[in-house]
């Protein structure tokens, strides 16, 4: 259903497409430069080519708001998922690399919890 409904998406956006590019501009459009636009006379053709962009222009709005409701978004639970951060989560405390020493922003922690102090021997 999902399908159907992103293919008539984009068949309505075709057809609003060519109705905008065929409806008068200020500097005429395709319509006064078409024989059938003599024929048929340049108040009606507008006249009707201006209904068939609201037309066109609403089934699109509503297509697409009706296409949000076929979305399959998973469980609300699920979260997200990816292999580092089940990784990361099934990973011991212990595997935590020691804070290296000599860094001046972060105080230093042992195995038992400890705090190391620092050395600032300058030779």
């Amino acid at each position: 259903m999902l399908t159907f409904l992103v293919i008539l998406i984009l068949f309505v956006a075709v057809l609003l497409t060519l109705v905008v590019l065929a409806q008068n501009s200020k500097g005429g459009g395709l319509t006064d430069a078409s024989a059938a636009s003599q024929v048929i006379g340049a108040q009606r053709s507008t006249n009707w080519i201006e209904k068939a962009t609201w037309a066109l222009s609403i089934t699109l709005f509503a297509l697409c708001l009706l296409v949000n409701v076929f979305i399959d978004r998973g469980s609300a639970n699920a979260g997200i998922s990816s292999p580092n951060i089940d990784k990361a989560k099934s990973s011991p405390a212990a595997n935590i690399a020691p804070v290296p020493e000599g860094t001046e922003d972060a105080s230093l922690i042992d195995e038992n919890d400890t705090p190391i102090e620092e050395n600032n021997d300058e030779n």
